[in-house]
């Protein structure tokens, strides 16, 4: 066994104080093996070396399944070697058989937070209630652990937006790559960035509108405007006129913004199923 203080030999009469007292602190990854089973000396090692390299993030707690038939039957233990991650005192996840070291990384980097994950997760507790300063020194902790952690990115980015530091969030966002631009939260932010760049001036853009209904490129400006100020409904409506009135304009420019809008809102925002609704209306009349 590896001279590592994150990793140790459990059975029965000390599990309960070594694994599940232990879980409440740091989470702890529970091997079942046994000296005469071979895919758990190759495992082993394998288990034994992370814990040790990633020092803290997990404890590897090594169970005798042959000494310790009791917490085997306790935990299901069909065949080892058997792992079994404990977090709060709950099994929360597992797996089963000799994975190569790339697999178990996976497993590990996907069931345990990292300490960026950690700060990210602190900051957005405190977004919540409104403590935007110490929400910023969290992401920002977060970021210098992992520079390109999506969580941290998209929290402070909502941020600077919400400060009104819009060139800020448009360079951080670009730090996220093309995969994690799709995700939704990642999506709704750039909507938002997009609009609240195109803000024209509203009086300016109301009088072409009214003066000729049909300036589509006045509309178009007003209706991002709006959007861009927070005034969704309004936005929207705007770009309705344009999809009702002329849909060969900029190639067809009015539907494709009123579905930015709601990538924008989300898709369970009241909003987007009110105007889903309007939208489909014009499309199909």
């Amino acid at each position: 066994m590896a001279n590592s203080e994150w990793v140790i030999e459990v059975d029965e009469a000390d599990f309960e104080s070594l694994v599940l007292e232990r879980s409440h602190q740091v989470p702890v990854l529970v091997d079942f093996w046994a000296p005469w089973c071979g895919p758990c000396r190759t495992l082993g090692p394998i288990l034994e070396k992370l814990a040790t390299e990633m020092s803290g993030r997990f404890l590897l707690a090594k169970v005798n399944a042959d000494h310790n038939i009791e917490l085997g039957k306790k935990y299901r233990i069909q065949g080892i070697p058997a792992v079994k991650l404990i977090i709060e005192g709950q099994p929360v996840d597992e797996f089963t058989g000799a994975l190569p070291e790339r697999q178990v990384r996976a497993f590990l980097d996907n069931a345990i937070p990292s300490e960026a994950d950690q700060l990210c997760d602190q900051g957005a507790d405190a977004d919540e209630v409104g403590d935007s300063a110490r929400a910023m020194e969290k992401y920002q902790a977060a970021l210098t652990l992992e520079p390109n952690h999506f969580g941290a990115v998209i929290g402070m980015s909502g941020l600077l937006v919400a400060d009104g530091k819009v060139e800020e969030a448009r360079e951080l966002m670009g730090l996220l790559g093309p995969a994690e631009a799709r995700d939704p939260a990642a999506k709704q932010l750039l909507a938002r960035l997009d609009f609240q760049n195109d803000a024209g001036d509203m009086d300016e853009l109301w009088r072409r509108v009214e003066q000729n209904p049909d300036d589509m490129e006045a509309r178009l400006a007003l209706g991002r405007s709006l959007v861009g100020l927070q005034q969704h409904a309004k936005g929207l409506d705007q770009f309705l006129e344009m999809v009702a009135r002329d849909r060969t304009f900029q190639d067809d420019i009015g539907r494709k913004e009123v579905l930015r809008t709601f990538d924008l809102l989300g898709p369970s925002h009241t909003i987007v199923h009110q105007y889903r609704s309007k939208l489909a209306a014009i499309l199909f009349a």
